[in-house]
């Protein structure tokens, strides 16, 4: 005779809040807290919810944040050139002669926006 507690039953209802939950970010543990399982138990059970809810949440912020983007959000363009097309914010300055009077400064492309967009603005 086994001891110990009875089987976890997955059922829609709990597949499809362990789905909500992971796709706001909740950690394995509170989510198992939630259903009355352990981590190990939801993993072993859930899997396919818990990578599932992940992705389809993070496809709905990316596609806000893609439209944002497209719609001219200069915030939203920045941080997509950043995080999906490897741009960075560098600045080199060079000095030459005397510090008075020999300053060249480079700037980045995402300053330039920046600039231009602060001009249109105004």
């Amino acid at each position: 005779m086994k001891k110990g507690r009875p089987r976890h039953e997955v059922t829609d209802k709990t597949r499809a809040e362990v789905r909500t939950l992971s796709g706001f970010g909740a950690r394995n543990e509170d989510i198992a807290q939630y259903i009355g399982i352990t981590k190990a138990t939801l993993e072993k059970y859930y899997a396919e919810e818990l990578k599932n809810g992940k992705v389809k949440a993070n496809a709905a912020i990316a596609e806000t944040l893609f439209k944002k983007a497209r719609d001219g959000n200069i915030t939203a363009c920045i941080f997509w050139l950043k995080t999906r097309a490897g741009w960075r914010e560098t600045q080199k300055v060079e000095v030459t002669g005397d510090m008075k009077n020999n300053v060249k400064m480079e700037t980045t492309l995402a300053d330039l926006i920046t600039e231009a967009y602060e001009k249109e603005r105004s």
